[in-house]
C-alpha cells in the first residue's frame, strides 16, 4: 500500500483539524481512519509534540483528541471518520 496523505478542511463549528487524515489498515482487513483535533481551539500536545509524532495519531506518543472511522476500504473509514468529527462537534451544541 502506498503512504499517502489527504488533507480535508473540517466544517464543524467548534471542532477543527490539528492532523492530516492518517488511514491505516488493520490486520483483520479492515481500514481505520483517524484525525486530530482541537476542541474550541484548544489542544493537548504541543506544536513540538504534534512535530515529534509527524502529526500521526496513530503514533504512540500522540495525547490528543482525534476521531475514528472504520471501514471495509479507506473510503468507508474516511465517510464514518467525517460522521464521527460531526457527532462530536454536534454534542457541543446540545
Amino acid at each position: 500500500m502506498i503512504e499517502e496523505t489527504v488533507i480535508y478542511q473540517c466544517s464543524n463549528i467548534g471542532i477543527s483539524g490539528t492532523t492530516p487524515v492518517h488511514v491505516k489498515q488493520l490486520d483483520d482487513g479492515v481500514f481505520e481512519a483517524r484525525c486530530g483535533f482541537a476542541l474550541m481551539g484548544e489542544t493537548n500536545m504541543s506544536e513540538e509534540e504534534f512535530a515529534a509524532c509527524d502529526y500521526n495519531p496513530f503514533h504512540e506518543n500522540f495525547r490528543d483528541n482525534y476521531s475514528v472511522g472504520i471501514g471495509e476500504d479507506e473510503e468507508k473509514a474516511i465517510a464514518k471518520l467525517k460522521a464521527c468529527m460531526k457527532a462530536t462537534a454536534d454534542s457541543l451544541w446540545v
